[in-house]
């Protein structure tokens, strides 16, 4: 494993990806800027109204032609195959994230890759799983309840960890015969469109995943408020979050699943045993991908005996 690249000699592509094809169909083009000496890492097409709507449409004729109604088993082997892809261009697909992410490059290859492999096997293999119910009725009436998939689903996903929070969105929507336009954010948006240019290469059929590209404001907004997006999944501010779920509700009452930012507390009491240790702790918890975390350790609960104390060990590990 290579753990030093060139971020120069790395290819992008600029594209959204929808129905199987890079498509140049844009609003003008934004600057990507990789955070370690903010040069310009490529440029980026930004998202028209017209081209979400392409990518919706290309969703929908996908769902309604075959992966909606394709027997679970079968969509289940495409995922694995997807997932060994992935596995397999581990080093590439790191080093597209790690240059424009603060996420370190060893990490991704070894980690932040295999969760989104190993999210395509999981879910393919509860793919047939998802059971129904036979509810008590009079002997002469059969009532039951079958999960079906709800169409296309929007997924909207942010910068700090943007393959797993895009796997945790597309890995169980696909799974259960859903089809998915995904919007990952402008600041990192290659790696996860090199992963989706991999599943058509795997047998997924085209339109199953599509990728656009641009600001939220524009592509995000007009994904959730798509007559036929059916689902949308968020993750990033409280504020946008609220937005999402507003546009939703006045745009059709489709449901929303929001994952939003919080300011988690680590409290730390005067009896804890190794004050060093939480101390080493309570740094890592604030500071791990440069706080950005939606769980991130940002606020510090002590008790006053042990205050000043702590927060003098825990500045040693800053």
């Amino acid at each position: 494993m290579t753990e030093i690249f060139n971020p120069d000699e790395i290819v992008t592509r600029s594209e959204h990806f929808i129905a199987g094809e890079w498509m140049t169909n844009h609003d003008g083009e934004i600057e990507v800027i990789r955070p370690s000496d903010r040069k310009v890492q490529g440029m980026l097409c930004n998202a028209s109204i017209s081209t979400v709507d392409q990518a919706v449409q290309a969703a929908s004729h996908a769902f309604r032609n075959g992966w909606g109604t394709m027997a679970p088993r079968e969509r289940a082997t495409l995922l694995r195959k997807w997932a060994d892809l992935i596995d397999a261009h581990a080093q590439e697909i790191a080093q597209l994230e790690a240059s424009v992410s603060c996420r370190v490059y060893t990490e991704v290859v070894t980690r932040d890759v295999r969760v989104v492999a190993n999210c395509l096997r999981f879910f393919g293999e509860y793919a047939d799983k998802v059971t129904g119910d036979v509810t008590s009725t009079s002997d002469d009436v059969l009532s039951l309840t079958l999960s079906e998939p709800w169409g296309v689903v929007a997924g909207i996903v942010p910068w700090n960890f943007p393959l797993i929070l895009s796997a945790w969105k597309f890995a169980p929507a696909m799974a259960a015969g859903n089809c998915v336009v995904l919007k990952p954010s402008e600041l990192t948006p290659f790696s996860i469109s090199r992963i989706a240019e991999l599943s058509v290469e795997a047998g997924v059929p085209r339109g199953v995943f599509n990728i656009v590209q641009g600001v939220g404001g524009v592509a995000g907004a007009a994904l959730v408020k798509h007559p036929l997006v059916n689902y949308v999944t968020f993750t990033g501010s409280t504020a946008t979050g609220a937005q999402v779920m507003s546009d939703a509700a006045l745009h059709g009452i489709k449901p929303v699943s929001l994952e939003l930012g919080g300011k988690g507390p680590q409290v730390v009491f005067a009896d804890a045993p190794n004050l060093n240790r939480v101390a080493a702790l309570a740094a890592i918890g604030a500071t791990y991908n440069a706080g950005q975390v939606c769980f991130a350790g940002s606020r510090l609960i002590l008790d006053k005996t042990i205050a000043s104390e702590f927060l003098d060990k825990v500045l040693m590990h800053m």
